[in-house]
């Protein structure tokens, strides 16, 4: 019976003769964590031994670690009927057999366990393969208010990536960009309805300023090969004018000439006036900046799909309609928070009692407005649109501030049930990024042809690597998609709050955590498993006692712990949870692919085709889950066999499945298509620490938002 269900799950533990009793831990869910089975079942045991609380039973029990299991911290059970001088061993003693489990082991206020490997393998491989792409989803509302079978799937829009027209791609545009598509992908695998949102800085004062350097500098011709690269050309080049215009107004007034700013400020008037007219609708100026927004939303779309990511909703602060930011400052008004100030209206926080707050520009003097409040109307407005139960925005940590002041706006408006659907999600800062010679600032464009020139050299330069995913396509159709993985490896293997370092050449290496030596190892499984599928009946007779051998009982240990690593990774939104996690499954994997060895018996091979086939679907999983989209083989599909056992046996004998498979394509089709798997050789041992040693950087000060 298939695992999917309570009663499969029971069904398969009453087989294994493990006793299954009423719930007494409504919390569990067995049906997607398989660690809440033991974690049950040893705390169900807690309690008939010691006759305390199920939950207290529960609490005391930690897990995992890299020597043992599962830890039962004894005083946490607050127990009154245990020999007070030596609990554990007086417990030990107590402790009645189970197959889940082997002997426990006193260790002063610890009982320590392991998981009995052969049980583990009959529970874990067919629970794994039940579930296949399923499997990690966390269904807990405990954790991150994921949707259950009883409800329809909630709604997340998350807000990432939001490059300015005309500006730099810069390093907290590409971290935002690679954050946010794991908490969209992570929210995606827990059945949640997701909204992708770029929320473009497409309004505001630097777009006049953009529209007076077309005036001075735009091509057509320039603009119609490349418009990124343009407007951010022609946005330099006038910028310059513009602090040129400026230094000089400073010096004039320092020689006591009054009337400098009128003299000098040709710039910066018309910049003001651009966008003075643009928020008045003036039909030639909204056409220009059309004109820019489509050409960038076109530029963009194409360059985030070489990372794997498609935006939902190509938003903006252009889409703020005058009438709900009419309807933001009526209510701020009505609630004695909105008052005039030298000529600017402002937000008076601190008169509402918040403190560390005092007053914010939302509509500067020359009735223009601010970043501040088209954010705030943008939130009432895709609520309408939306309905969603939560918004995640991605955004640099030196922005910490302005959210403040969003949420406190919405308060005070009245808005505290919308607030408490809104979250921000920060990181640190970034270092190591570089523009293309001779540009005058850095595009995403930039990053990703850098990226791709590394990629190119290590395939040129490592002929045999991929060799099984290259194909036809050669190099040229594996650097991009591998570079994507690089790149957003890097990233996502740190902490959010850390100081992202940029290196294109540790993207490369196959002897580090990388995302080149992650999608090795997914290959390399994949690769052996090409052509298999695996058949129930022979799993179910097939010969376990592989897994007494620690090489393979390890790689269950650590893929039975993938669900408890996705809540964890949902809880905080760290990605490196996940990462690091996928790290530590391929660490296990050199092992045990020198342990295979053509005298085993068909059985023995099924059981560990099985395993390989749960690592492959943990790792594709995990991947998923953070957004990296792997390379995959084509599949072989003109072929079958009556049962797994005759795919080993034909593979074993021709030297591997893969290789197997291409001799009966090539007898089948008198060529091979395929051309032939390269050697294994596993990359030597990493030799730096997982990512999730790297210290958390503090929160920034707030930088300037608006031009």
């Amino acid at each position: 019976m298939a695992t999917l269900t309570d009663d499969g799950v029971s069904a398969m533990l009453e087989a294994l003769r493990v006793e299954v009793t009423s719930p007494l831990f409504p919390s569990a869910d067995i049906k997607n964590n398989p660690m809440d089975i033991y974690l049950t079942c040893l705390a169900e045991t807690l309690v008939q031994l010691t006759n305390c609380d199920p939950q207290v039973a529960l609490d005391s029990i930690q897990w995992p670690n890299d020597i043992w299991d599962l830890v039962v911290v004894l005083p946490r059970l607050r127990i009154q009927d245990v020999d007070s001088k030596d609990p554990a061993a007086e417990l030990k003693q107590r402790f009645p057999s189970s197959p889940l489990f082997a002997n426990p082991v006193e260790d002063g206020i610890h009982l320590r366990f392991l998981l009995a490997p052969i049980t583990l393998a009959r529970v874990l491989i067919p629970y794994i393969l039940d579930r296949g792409d399923s499997y990690g989803k966390i269904t807990l509302e405990s954790h991150v208010d994921v949707p259950s079978e009883d409800r329809p799937g909630k709604k997340i829009v998350v807000e990432f990536s939001s490059p300015n027209l005309g500006r730099e791609f810069d390093g907290n545009h590409l971290r935002s960009t690679i954050i946010g598509a794991y908490i969209a992908s992570l929210y995606q695998a827990m059945d949640w309805d997701v909204c992708r949102m770029n929320f473009l800085g497409d309004w505001g004062r630097h777009i006049g300023l953009l529209a007076v350097g077309w005036r001075r500098f735009g091509s057509e011709e320039l603009f119609e090969t490349d418009p990124l690269q343009h407007l951010l050309d022609v946005f330099s080049q006038v910028s310059k004018l513009l602090k040129d215009e400026q230094e000089e107004a400073k010096r004039l007034r320092a020689e006591g000439q009054g009337d400098a700013d009128e003299a000098t400020n040709t710039i910066s008037a018309e910049k003001d006036a651009f966008f003075r007219s643009m928020e008045n609708g003036d039909q030639d100026v909204v056409d220009l900046w059309r004109k820019f927004r489509q050409a960038c939303v076109r530029s963009y779309t194409d360059l985030y799909a070489r990372l794997n990511i498609v935006f939902d909703d190509y938003s903006g602060e252009s889409t703020v309609s005058h009438e709900t930011v009419a309807r933001v400052e009526a209510i701020l008004k009505e609630k004695d928070a909105y008052r005039e100030s030298e000529g600017a209206w402002v937000i008076d926080f601190e008169k509402h009692g918040y403190k560390g707050q005092k007053t914010a520009i939302s509509r500067f003097s020359d009735g223009t407005t601010t970043y501040l409040l088209r954010d705030i109307a943008a939130v009432l407005e895709r609520s309408d649109t939306h309905s969603f139960d939560k918004m995640v925005y991605v955004v640099a940590s030196r922005q910490d501030s302005h959210f403040h002041q969003v949420f406190t706006a919405l308060e005070i408006m009245g808005y505290s049930e919308l607030v408490a659907k809104l979250q921000h999600v920060s990181f640190g800062k970034f270092q190591g990024l570089s523009p293309s010679e001779g540009s005058k600032g850095l595009l995403l464009k930039d990053i990703l042809d850098q990226c791709q020139s590394t990629m190119d050299d290590f395939l040129e330069s490592s002929p045999d690597d991929f060799a099984e995913v290259r194909g036809d396509q050669g190099t040229g159709g594996l650097a991009s998609p591998l570079a994507a993985i690089g790149l957003m490896t890097q990233e996502l293997s740190i902490r959010r709050g850390a100081t992202f370092n940029y290196d294109t050449q540790k993207m490369a290496d196959l002897d580090i955590y990388s995302g080149l030596c992650l999608h090795y190892w997914f290959t390399q499984v994949d690769a052996r498993l090409q052509g298999a599928a695996i058949d129930r009946e022979d799993l179910e007779n097939a010969d376990y006692s592989i897994f007494e051998e620690e090489a393979y009982s390890d790689v269950l240990r650590l893929l039975i712990q993938f669900p408890g690593m996705v809540k964890s990774s949902a809880k905080s939104l760290e990605s490196s949870v996940i990462l690091n996690y996928l790290f530590r499954v391929t660490d296990t994997l050199p092992v045990v692919f020198d342990k295979e060895e053509v005298a085993e018996s068909s059985n023995q091979n099924i059981a560990k085709l099985a395993l390989f086939e749960c690592v492959r679907q943990t790792l594709n999983n995990g991947m998923a889950m953070v957004g990296l989209v792997p390379v995959r083989m084509q599949v072989l599909t003109h072929f079958r066999f009556n049962s797994i056992a005759d795919l080993w046996s034909r593979s074993t004998q021709a030297g591997g499945i893969v290789q197997s498979a291409q001799n009966i394509q090539a007898a089948q089709d008198q060529q091979n298509e395929h051309g032939q798997q390269p050697d294994y050789h596993a990359p030597a041992e990493p030799n730096q620490q997982p990512a999730h040693d790297i210290q958390e950087e503090q929160p920034k000060d707030t930088a300037e938002i608006e031009t």
